[in-house]
Parts: structure tokens; C-alpha cells; sequence
């Protein structure tokens, strides 16, 4: 834990220390104690294989040292410094104190070397990744500066003023917590270890003059810009790969896409590469989670006596069609909602009969059993099952009700004594990806892309029995413990696909972020889901004619809905189970 600010005074004596012999040994103390700039509590880590602590102070990022046997201030410099000849600089942030064995010695971020640097910015900021855009990093003290950031990042505070503009900060003086500031790749030295340094076949790695790096590719038979993309970015929504598509045309002097044929040789932004491809020891999101610890507080209750409470909720509705394909009045015409909904009824109906208890989200009071054939003409009277009842004419307040109505359900539950780890959330919607793909994909909340609180205060929220008292808060151990039991969840849903016989995506059929406009994110309902195990359940791809076909066969709608019961069915087996979960605040 490091602290954001070094605030308050040195205490006051207590009154047995102000006879004056005492009180001058007192003041000498505290005096030499002042001299060290740091806070109660930083960061420790490890840089370049040399043991320090890391924190903010004065605007700037300090690391704190321990001198080695016989080091002076030259010594250290030499060990440490990118030029040691700058001994004197550390001395004098130091106020001169005499280096001591035991007592650590502040050295200012920009006098370290670039490798030490790098290290010291990768452990301070965890949240930060390489974009589409370039490096992304998150304001996450109050104490950071822009100036002092881009001689952090860039070996320079001469960027400054372009850095504001480049990311629209209307006062860059002051950064706001939370704000993202991006610096292009081209920007940041190679020895910091953000950039690259090597790319797997079939790739190449390029790196031209102006400090840009690029992947290339020379084209093969049959390859197109769209199949590249989703083979080298790990982009697979259509209206994304679109859009690079686009870009990728421009940034290659073509006039059209069709242009780039066999023998062609392809530049492709480092940025969008996936991490797959990179050189080996570089990780495009620093924010890679830790190695999962075993699960030591498995709950006791077996098969027969674990009541779980699941939450089925059917993707978009009344205002809200979702992905509408096909052509009206022609075979393949499908509404994503329609045919979610009807798998909801069908899951929930094979769920009761098992003895599970079932909360659907959503209701239509004009179709309450499932059907063989859709009927896109009831779309509209679809409701949020909220009191009173919402009737769903805005997409957005939809989507805050559904909310609304989870987290007052899963605070009832709870507060009646259900654990947490009892009660799971399965959204259902129909994706949208590149035509050539198919199958099933299963989402679960990236504790990265998670908000710290949710609260919903315009009236018409507060005119339902539902409304939040308060903010909810999310605690960040219980978020990241979210994310490992909402992805072991989404494995048990896919095991309960394949033993139907169904599709999966043949492409990281798990996964817990999606790219829109180059940018990580995750659904709304996963993104503010107070439900520790919740999964959002792409059942087909719309945009593929097979799987459109598919799903406009009942028999296989009920395949979806048996799979996604056996995926309950297997969770309440014991060894599938994840240690308790602990509730948001």
C-alpha cells in the first residue's frame, strides 16, 4: 500500500519531554527524521533486481534505497544513476545527510536508470496498457503531475504541452483521478521496456525512423484485411473490424480494401497487435492478474442440499430489438431479443424442475411460455421486473433497471442468508461478429474494467421499491475474486455447449473484455454486476447465416437452455465450486 500525499505535522511532546535537556534530544530527532521525504507507507518492490520503496512526493516519484556496504553518495550514483556524475543532485535532495548503513536514500525517479525506471512505473501503475492509441496510463494519485509524467515516461518534460493536447486536458496542472493519459508508443525510450522488442512469425517487426513500430505481413492466397485482423488483433465484432479495416486501407496508401492481394505487404500498428504475437516477456496490459491461489474454504453443502439462486436475464427488449438480421417476411429474419427470451423461458422452465430457484430479470406478459416459431410481432411489451413494473421505452434506463433489479434481489438473498457464492447471474444475447465465425462465446467481468461504486439517483429510479439507499461499493479483493469465479463459471457453461452437441467459438471462447472504438470494455451488466458469479452468454453469431439458421430451430434453442442448466447442474457440485465470495460494501 503506498500513501497519496505526506500530510500532518510531528506530534507534540508529551509533557514529561519538555524539561530542556530532553526536549532538544526530541527536537534533534524529529529534525533528522524530517530529513527523509517518506511517507508512512510506499510501495515496495523490486527494480532491476535492486530492492526499494517507490512512492509520490512533491510532484514527483521517489525511490528509496538502501546503501550498500561502503557506498557514499558517488558509489550509489554509480550503482544506480543513468549518469552517476549527478551525485551531487542526490545529496542535495537528500539535505546532505551522511549516507548510513540502514537508512534508506530518496532518489528522484529521473536520475535513476531507464531499465529501473521502467520498473518502478510498471509496479506503481498496475492499471496501465498499451492501447490502440498508445500507452494508456490512469491517474491514480492526487499528487501526480503532467509534467513530471511525461519526463517519467517520455525522458522529457519538452512534450508537455503537446501531451495536454494530444489527450484534451482542458487544465493540465491539475489531473483528476481516474483520467487516462496516453503517450504515443514512438514517444517512450526502448529502454523502459514498454515498447516491443521482438514479434513472432509470421510477423515482422519494423521500426521506422519517427520512433513508430509496426507489424508487417506479407499477404498470402486468400487472405483479406478482415481475416487479418481477426487473425493478428484478436478483434472479432464486426463494426471493429470494420473500422480498422478502414484505417488499415489509409495508413497503407490503398484505394480499397480489395487492393491488398497476394505478395502485398501489409504495416499493422504495433498497438493493435495481440499480446499472442508480441516478443516474448512483453505483456501488452500490465494489469495481468496474479497467479490464482487455491481455494482453501471450499463450501461443505453437497448436491442434494445447495440451494443456488440464478438470475436469467434476456438481452435488450421492447424499444430495443438488439442485432436485427435477415430480411422482413424472409427465412432468417430474427430479432436478437426475441430469440434470447424464448431460451430464458425454456432455461428457466428445465431450472424449477431441478429444484433451483429462478429470478428472470425480464417479462412479457404477451409470451410467458416458450414457442416454436419467433414472433417478431410481440416485441415491444417487454417489461423490467421492478416495482412498479418498467416498461422498456428507453435502451438505457433498461439497462439501469435491470441493474437496479439485480442488485436489490441479491441484497434480499443475501440478507435471508443465502451465501454469496450461492446466487449467479447469466445474461443472454446473441453476438454480432465477423461473418466467417461462429459459435458460442461466454463473458465474465475483468476485475480491471470493474467501476469501485454504482448508485442510480434521477426520479425515476427512486420511484421503484428497488431504489439504492446509497452508493454501492465494490471492494477491489472482491472484485478480482469475482472475476476467477465468474470465469470458472463461464467453463462450466461451455462444457454444458459441448455436451449438447452445440458450437463454440474456435477463438478464446472465454473471454472478459471485447474491443470497441480500440478500447478494452465490458458489458454494462458485468461491469456493475454486485453478483460474485456472472457471466454474460453470447449464445450464436448472428451475423453468421449457419448460426442464424440454428437458432431458429426450436430444438436447437432447447439444446442451448439444457446446456446452460447442465452448467448449473455442474456448479453445484462441490469440486466445482469456488470459495466463498465476499459481498461489495
Amino acid at each position: 500500500m503506498r500513501v497519496l500525499s505526506r500530510r500532518g505535522a510531528s506530534p507534540l511532546p508529551p509533557r514529561n519531554l519538555l524539561r530542556p535537556p530532553v526536549l532538544l534530544v526530541w527536537l534533534a530527532l524529529t529534525a533528522l527524521l524530517a530529513l527523509s521525504p517518506r511517507p508512512a507507507h510506499a510501495l515496495r518492490i523490486t527494480a532491476g533486481g535492486v530492492a526499494m520503496e517507490a512512492y509520490w512526493f512533491q510532484r514527483q516519484i521517489v525511490a528509496e534505497v538502501l546503501p550498500e556496504a561502503n557506498e557514499g553518495y558517488i558509489q550509489l550514483s554509480r550503482r544506480l544513476l543513468a549518469e552517476p556524475e549527478r551525485h551531487a543532485e542526490v545529496a542535495t535532495f537528500n539535505k546532505q545527510r551522511p549516507v548510513m548503513a540502514g537508512h534508506p536514500v530518496a532518489i528522484p525517479l529521473n536520475l535513476l536508470r531507464p531499465e529501473l525506471k521502467g520498473d518502478i512505473l510498471r509496479a506503481l501503475y498496475p492499471e496501465d496498457e498499451l492501447t490502440e492509441r498508445g500507452w494508456a496510463h490512469t491517474v491514480a494519485d492526487p499528487l501526480e503531475s503532467l509534467i513530471q509524467l511525461t519526463e517519467a515516461y517520455t525522458g522529457s518534460p519538452s512534450r508537455f504541452k503537446e501531451l495536454a493536447r494530444l489527450n484534451r486536458l482542458q487544465n493540465p496542472d491539475v489531473l483528476k483521478l481516474g483520467t487516462e493519459i496516453v503517450i504515443p508508443l514512438e514517444w517512450i525510450s526502448d529502454t523502459l521496456g514498454f515498447r516491443p522488442k521482438g514479434i513472432k512469425a509470421p510477423l515482422v517487426l519494423l521500426a521506422e525512423k519517427d520512433g513508430r513500430l509496426f507489424a508487417t505481413y506479407v499477404l498470402e492466397k486468400g487472405d483479406t484485411l478482415y481475416s487479418l485482423l481477426i487473425r493478428f488483433t484478436d478483434r472479432e465484432h464486426a463494426d471493429e473490424i470494420n473500422r480498422m479495416s478502414g484505417l488499415l486501407v489509409k495508413l497503407n496508401g490503398l484505394k480499397k480494401a480489395t487492393q491488398a492481394q497476394a505478395g502485398f505487404k501489409l504495416r499493422i500498428p504495433i498497438e493493435w497487435i495481440s499480446e499472442e504475437y508480441l516478443g516474448p516477456g512483453f505483456v501488452a496490459s500490465r494489469k495481468a492478474p496474479p497467479p490464482r491461489a487455491p481455494s482453501q474454504t471450499a463450501p461443505k453443502p453437497g448436491p442434494s442440499t445447495t440451494t443456488l439462486h440464478i438470475i436469467v436475464d434476456a438481452g435488450h427488449g421492447g424499444a430495443d430489438p438488439g442485432a436485427v438480421y435477415g430480411r422482413r417476411g424472409r427465412p432468417g429474419h430474427l430479432f436478437e431479443h426475441e430469440m434470447v427470451y424464448d431460451i430464458s423461458l425454456r432455461l428457466g422452465e428445465l431450472l424449477s424442475a431441478k429444484g433451483f430457484k429462478v429470478y428472470p430479470v425480464i417479462e412479457d406478459p404477451d409470451q410467458t411460455k416458450p414457442v416454436d416459431q419467433l414472433n417478431m410481432r410481440d416485441l415491444g411489451g417487454e417489461r423490467v421486473r421492478v416495482n412498479p413494473p418498467y416498461v422498456m421505452k428507453s435502451a438505457n434506463v433498461s439497462v439501469n433497471m435491470r441493474l437496479l433489479y439485480i442488485h436489490d434481489l441479491y441484497r434480499r438473498l443475501t440478507a435471508q442468508g443465502v451465501p454469496p457464492e450461492n446466487i449467479v447471474l447469466i445474461s443472454l444475447h446473441g453476438d454480432a461478429l465477423a461473418s466467417t465465425l461462429r459459435g458460442a462465446m461466454v463473458y465474465y467481468p475483468d476485475h480491471r474494467l470493474r467501476v469501485t461504486e454504482f448508485g442510480l439517483n434521477a426520479r425515476v429510479y427512486r420511484q421503484r421499491k428497488e431504489s439504492l439507499p446509497k452508493l454501492v461499493r465494490f471492494q477491489p479483493e472482491a472484485v478480482r475474486e469475482s472475476q476467477d469465479a465468474s470465469q470458472d463459471f463461464a467453463q462450466l457453461v461451455l462444457r454444458g455447449m459441448t455436451a449438447q452437441g452445440l458450437g463454440v467459438s474456435r477463438r478464446k471462447p472465454a473471454r472478459s473484455y471485447y474491443y470497441r472504438n480500440g478500447e478494452r470494455t465490458l458489458p454494462a451488466v458485468l461491469r456493475y454486476s454486485p453478483v460474485p458469479v456472472s457471466v454474460l452468454v453470447e449464445v450464436a453469431n448472428l451475423n453468421n447465416a449457419e448460426d442464424r439458421k440454428m437458432l431458429l430451430d426450436p430444438q436447437q434453442r432447447q439444446k442451448l437452455a439444457l446446456g446452460l442448466s447442465k452448467a448449473v447442474e455442474l456448479y453445484r457440485e462441490p469440486a466445482a465450486r469456488p470459495m466463498a465470495r465476499r459481498d461489495p460494501t
